[in-house]
């Protein structure tokens, strides 16, 4: 009988240990998963996010502010071009957008940290539709907010291209 009680407790004693075995090798693998997961967030955010975009047949490599950089210049360039359409249909002459020195110039704007033919190209682009819709008085490729015009997000995205990698 003695025997009998000593099996069970033996039984018993196993069954809690491999419970206990399992339950710490549950542990140990979420806590590698976790580790993993904050160790390739942190190398993310070191790295930061890269981006390329494609122009005349070469690619350039950019970093997270410099494709903030070429948004913002498209965004620019919108809200420039918008004003110019303005008062060139105010002032009721057909002026060419392309004549116009600050498209010319393309720089409105601009700061270092990004290739400046690059930013000159993006202005541009963005100035082109902006004149369209301010000559135009009316929102095919940009929206008012509240007083302050802007480039849509989509028609942004279709010129830019960027491609994260």
């Amino acid at each position: 009988m003695r025997s009998l009680r000593i099996i069970q407790l033996l039984i018993l004693l196993a069954l809690t240990l491999t419970a206990i075995v399992g339950v710490s090798a549950q542990d140990n693998d979420r806590d590698r998963r976790d580790r993993d997961r904050n160790n390739n967030r942190q190398m993310s955010q070191q790295r930061g996010d890269r981006w390329r975009v494609r122009r005349n047949g070469r690619y350039y490599e950019l970093q997270q502010n410099q494709a903030d950089m070429l948004r913002q210049a498209v965004n620019a360039g919108y809200q420039q071009g918008y004003q110019a359409g303005r008062d060139s249909r105010s002032s009721r002459r057909r002026t060419r957008y392309q004549t116009m020195a600050v498209y010319r110039e393309g720089t409105y704007g601009y700061t270092s940290g990004v290739d400046r033919n690059l930013y000159q190209y993006y202005f541009q682009q963005g100035f082109q539709r902006g004149f369209q819709d301010g000559y135009s008085s009316r929102f095919r490729y940009g929206r008012d907010n509240g007083g302050t015009v802007g480039i849509l997000d989509n028609i942004l995205n279709s010129i830019v291209r960027l491609q994260r990698y």
